[in-house]
């Protein structure tokens, strides 16, 4: 029996850690991604003369809140389906819980027929 659990195991543990890697690296590229097109927005509201130039300023009205949005959206969204994939994740390890029962019952039921 316990060749059966440790072969399952080792499977499993595997797969709980790739799908835990998965998340926390989807978690980290959504920020980082927030965080580089917010320091660019930043850049240009900052670059020297852009506030001057009425071309710029013209534009800036339009890019400033196409821009906003578009963060505050991501974020929403983000969130959102970051805890869709923590449900998944967590059902993912619940099934692995009951599919590690169900190989340790069999192996308990295979044990007397290995006897015999």
């Amino acid at each position: 029996m316990e060749t059966q659990l440790d072969y399952f195991d080792a499977c499993t543990n595997a797969q709980k850690a790739f799908i835990g890697n998965v998340l926390n690296a989807q978690k980290e590229l959504r920020s980082q991604w927030m965080d580089s097109v917010q320091k660019l927005l930043d850049t240009f509201n900052q670059l020297p003369g852009i506030q001057d130039n009425p071309q710029a300023k013209e534009a800036l009205k339009f890019y400033n809140p196409w821009v906003s949005t578009m963060l505050n959206t991501t974020q929403a969204l983000g969130d959102d389906a970051l805890k869709v994939q923590e449900t998944v994740n967590s059902s993912i390890e619940k099934q692995i819980e009951i599919s590690r029962e169900l190989v340790s019952s069999l192996s308990d039921l295979a044990k007397p027929a290995q006897a015999k």
